[in-house]
């Protein structure tokens, strides 16, 4: 019997850490989230969202990269970026709160 693995997102093949992502971003004072501009610290967590997707051929390297809350990058998933800037279009005139976990 033959067992493929689950399938999940490619790794990225070169590029800075994650790590290195969110402290370079930090020092910038580039402390919050890209989309809704929610400040991080406390309840909002910092994410590294690529902005063209991986999924769909987008690099891992600087050029590529944008801090995103938790919220905004899950919403985001690998929409390529006039899907998404449609998305946030649409709740432009709505008030959007972020979860409190």
């Amino acid at each position: 019997m033959h067992l493929t693995p689950p399938l999940r997102a490619p790794e990225p093949p070169h590029g800075p850490s994650h790590s290195d992502v969110l402290r370079r971003w930090e020092e910038l004072e580039w402390w919050s989230c890209a989309y809704c501009d929610a400040s991080f610290g406390g309840k909002v967590v910092a994410e590294v969202d690529h902005i063209a997707p991986l999924a769909k051929g987008g690099s891992h390297e600087w050029v590529n990269l944008a801090p995103a809350c938790r919220e905004c990058n899950c919403l985001k998933s690998d929409r390529d970026w006039a899907d998404w800037c449609t998305v946030l279009a649409g709740q432009m005139d709505t008030e959007r709160s972020l979860p409190v976990t």
